[in-house]
């Protein structure tokens, strides 16, 4: 987070210039929280997905991630897939802001895991599928049904119905001046 500590000997000469230079600043802080950068350290990990379902069949594995939070814009998930249930060697799935994957990986049994993180955060700690870990095989005569969309975005109680993409800000959006 930005700070100027020059700001304070500033308060008593220059009201006013003390005054825009805290709006810059808490500007730039507001700015760098909700695109999770800050070059001194890492965000915070978001909260852990509550959790991971897979269903497979014919070769088809799909994959979907649980998570109610009160997430705010900009979160992506991650599905992790691995043949040990310790996750030796994964293979990462990126799915950006959607909570669903529908990939052909063959007939092979395969360990999985989810989680979430931000731009310039942490990580969330993973979630697997099973406690322990259970192996999900691939094989079967066709695809199984898709499980229940679980949307994609950030919004109030994790309630985020398709089309949202990053999800919706409740926030003041900017509006451009139109002359007439």
């Amino acid at each position: 987070m930005l700070t100027v500590a020059q700001l304070a000997p500033i308060k008593d000469r220059d009201p006013y210039l003390y005054e825009t230079l805290s709006k810059i600043v808490s500007a730039v802080n507001a700015s760098s929280v909700r695109s999770g950068v800050d070059p001194a350290t890492p965000a915070p990990a978001p909260t852990q997905i509550a959790s991971l379902h897979v269903q497979a069949s014919n070769g088809w594995f799909d994959i979907a991630i649980s998570d109610p939070s009160n997430a705010r814009p900009g979160l992506f998930y991650f599905a992790e897939s691995d043949v040990t249930p310790g996750f030796n060697s994964p293979r990462v799935y990126f799915m950006g802001a959607s909570r669903n994957l529908y990939v052909q990986l063959g007939n092979q049994a395969l360990y999985w895991r989810g989680y979430s993180q931000y731009v310039g955060s942490l990580p969330s700690a993973p979630i697997t599928y099973g406690t322990p870990p259970i192996a999900v095989a691939g094989g079967g005569g066709s695809g199984p049904a898709p499980l229940p969309s679980q949307g994609s975005g950030a919004l109030a109680n994790g309630f985020a119905p398709g089309g949202n993409g990053f999800g919706i800000h409740p926030g003041a959006r900017i509006t451009r001046s139109s002359f007439l």
